[in-house]
């Protein structure tokens, strides 16, 4: 069972040189309130929403560094890895941030309304729509992201010259290493812009073994395009061969899965006790599954190191270290089969 031979994995793990990228936000962690009652639910917001009431209060509760490229960059570097961020990182907030970091402008700004069962996010993201590869050039580190262990990107929705960067990153000579992208929320895009996605990731698997993650939602909206399917694991293969990549992976509450050149494989995930945190787990799981391809390790780990991360995350609030990630995993029943 690939839970039982991750601690074994996580306690003799290599210390590879990531890149994260490209963006970054401030991210405002808000409780909500309608006159007097405190807001706990999204339900009890709707009706507010929905009801009379056209004015709602807030509180912030903690601000802290954010963004897809720095929350899989914080687990990089609580899995032992050698990280640099490059993302929109002009702000005092980042300071403290335990990896270095290359600022390549201002960041966005994030409101995450914390619910008990599930956080609604407002997010003033204009400050990452004019990104372009030009941009790492410009802070002159395109040579350290071509030639690291592995690379971590996210947040094709937000930042749109991730498509110009990824048709030109395939132009480019470099060796072959992992890219893990997240796509970050392509919900509702259109055909034409997911086909472009797709044009995307074919151009950089010309120069990188490219792996495609994202949740149950963003597999179903990136292989819509491509025809009906009965199953999440037939949308990945879809994806996959549709655009030549290496990988296609989906993370989800229930499991993680991916379709590969060797196979087929589902590692069921563990459920989550007393959740702390709804908003940054997908995140967690980006960065752990990019340490363990960076590290060479099979599919059924790499996605149970990446399992294990998000839910340590979910249920703490904190990024785990390995040794924390191996202390979850030893004292719990392994998930799955």
């Amino acid at each position: 069972m690939p839970y039982d031979r991750l601690p074994r994995h996580l306690a003799t793990s290599d210390s590879p040189t990531v890149t994260t990228l490209p963006d970054g936000s401030i991210d405002h962690y808000c409780s909500v309130s309608g006159g007097a009652e405190a807001l706990e639910t999204r339900a009890s917001f709707a009706r507010g929403i929905l009801g009379d009431r056209s004015s709602f209060g807030f509180h912030v509760e903690t601000t802290e560094p954010g963004g897809q490229a720095v929350n899989a960059a914080k687990q990089l570097h609580g899995l032992g890895g050698d990280v640099t961020c490059y993302g929109h990182l002009e702000d005092p907030v980042f300071e403290p941030l335990p990896f270095e970091t290359v600022s390549m402008g201002d960041p966005s700004t994030v409101y995450v309304l914390e619910f008990a069962d599930r956080d609604v996010m407002f997010v003033d993201d204009s400050a990452l729509t004019d990104w372009t590869l030009e941009e790492i050039r410009r802070v002159g580190g395109l040579p350290d992201v071509l030639h690291s262990d592995a690379v971590c990107c996210s947040n094709w929705t937000s930042a749109s010259g991730l498509e110009a960067a990824f048709h030109r990153l395939g132009t480019e000579e470099a060796g072959r290493v992992p890219f893990v992208f997240d796509p970050g929320d392509v919900v509702g895009n259109s055909p034409d812009r997911m086909e472009a996605l797709h044009d995307a990731l074919a151009a950089l698997q010309n120069t990188f073994d490219v792996v495609y993650n994202g949740n149950r939602e963003e597999v179903r909206a990136t292989a819509d395009p491509l025809g009906a399917f009965e199953s999440d694991i037939e949308r990945l293969a879809a994806i996959r061969e549709a655009t030549g990549i290496t990988a296609a992976v989906m993370h989800a509450r229930d499991e993680a899965a991916v379709a590969a050149g060797d196979g087929r494989t589902r590692v069921e995930n563990y459920r989550a006790l007393s959740p702390e945190r709804h908003t940054g787990g997908g995140d967690r799981f980006s960065g752990a599954l990019t340490h363990a391809l960076a590290c060479g390790w099979d599919w059924d780990v790499a996605l149970a190191c990446a399992n294990a991360c998000a839910t340590y995350y979910v249920e703490s609030g904190e990024t785990g270290t390995a040794a924390d990630v191996a202390r979850l995993v030893e004292e719990r029943p392994a998930a799955g089969p």
